[in-house]
């Protein structure tokens, strides 16, 4: 396929039924080389959960999903998401960038190839417009299942350039961003390395979280985040329809 470059790479739509598809008709060759997605590199595996063998065509004709990997044995597993888009309010999907391509530095020619990193994302995650970045070797993000992650969001496991002591050695390595499950992400909020968000958690509007927050049930605000309330839990539906839902029970 056009977009996979260099050996060994695969993409992998795995089913319900457990069974892994990696070889495609034409038809989704053809649909599969118009996705937003290119490998740069070696021993590249991308995985992604649908329902049944009939979904590759659906899945590969909606719109809201890019992925951009540049470098080796990378591997990114994506469950059954839902990444809207509507550009008019800023709803862009979900973007993965893992490495950057030598066109996009402020050195021509230069590889920012990134090795051996990992991206989990679970099940029944709305994604309304994040980037996830990864250019350290080795680094890993994960997003648990039943998230709600808005707009405008960054969750970048790196710093892309260097920071060093005053004998030059580096001192910024990015290695792991950890989000549990059925958390919840406000709009504009900023998401950097060495970070956790545990379970049944909400970052506030325009956050910017810079370290792990061990405590479940907590809302997490400001610059940098904080804990601001405890004991707290989250539902998808609005006020409205949360309350006359509670109310036929």
């Amino acid at each position: 396929m056009k977009n996979f470059t260099g050996d060994n790479n695969k993409l992998i739509f795995e089913l319900d039924n457990g069974k892994e598809i990696s070889e495609f008709n034409d038809e989704e060759i053809d649909l599969i080389e118009k996705f937003p997605l290119s490998v740069n590199g070696a021993g590249n595996i991308i995985k992604i959960k649908i329902a049944k063998k009939e979904d590759i065509i659906e899945f590969l004709s909606k719109k809201g999903l890019s992925l951009y990997i540049f470098g080796n044995n990378n591997s990114v597993n994506i469950g059954k998401i839902l990444c809207p888009t509507n550009h008019s309010i800023g709803l862009t999907g979900l973007t993965i960038n893992i490495g950057n391509p030598p066109e996009d530095t402020i050195e021509p020619g230069i590889n920012r190839y990134a090795s051996n990193c990992e991206i989990n994302i679970g099940d029944n995650v709305i994604i309304c417009g994040a980037r996830l970045f990864l250019q350290d070797d080795e680094s890993s993000i994960s997003i648990g299942n039943d998230c709600m992650i808005s707009w405008g969001i960054d969750i970048w496991c790196t710093d892309v350039h260097t920071i060093t002591d005053l004998d030059g050695n580096p001192l910024n390595f990015g290695k792991s961003i950890q989000i549990g499950d059925h958390v919840w992400i406000g709009k504009d909020v900023k998401i950097g390395k060495n970070t956790k968000v545990s379970n049944d958690s909400i970052i506030g509007w325009a956050s910017v979280v810079t370290k792990k927050f061990d405590d479940t049930n907590v809302i997490i605000a400001g610059n940098p985040a904080k804990i601001v309330k405890r004991n707290i839990n989250w539902d998808f539906h609005d006020l409205q329809n949360y309350k006359l839902n509670r109310n036929k029970k």
